[in-house]
């Protein structure tokens, strides 16, 4: 490429074609001899996905009977959770790297409701503020708790990863 841009650069803009085709012709021969030449793309990295990215489960004990919490977190931003009768889908956000602490911040928006009640006996509406919690990885990142704040003062779980 760089003998093909010395040699178009060394030849002279003027073409000795018919007219209409002569600035076609002139416009490709000297554009490249004046033309800036391209920054290098930036490398295009795959990244590999968050570790949140999958199907997660936790059964909560009862008096009468246990109740079961299923969140599958997509790639793309968004989530579906089964908790209890309640079925809800939503958009998150979640930060690439963990806290000095260790913790994960999770934003979590519910955009769709069955309007049942959750294991914890709640309602979340796609009317609701936006979630914000804190989520710490086991070291194997096979399980995790949430948290209210940094901290493991008021935290629930632990979340594991279901297999598949």
């Amino acid at each position: 490429m760089k003998s093909l841009s010395r040699h178009l650069s060394s030849m002279p803009c003027r073409a000795a074609v018919r007219p209409a085709a002569g600035f076609l012709l002139a416009a490709l021969l000297c554009g490249p001899a004046t033309a800036q030449p391209a920054k290098p793309a930036a490398p295009i990295r795959a990244t590999a996905p968050h570790p949140l990215v999958g199907t997660w489960s936790w059964t909560l004990p009862g008096k009468e009977k246990a109740c079961t919490e299923t969140w599958q977190y997509h790639a793309n931003g968004t989530r579906l959770t089964t908790s209890g009768e309640e079925v809800t889908r939503g958009d998150y956000n979640i930060t690439a790297a963990p806290s000095a602490q260790g913790f994960y911040r999770l934003s979590d928006t519910v955009t769709e409701s069955n309007g049942k009640r959750d294991c914890s006996r709640d309602l979340h509406e796609a009317s609701d503020p936006p979630a914000v919690r804190f989520i710490q990885f086991s070291p194997k990142q096979d399980q995790f708790i949430v948290c209210k704040a940094e901290s493991l003062e008021a935290c629930f779980g632990p979340f594991r990863r279901v297999p598949g």
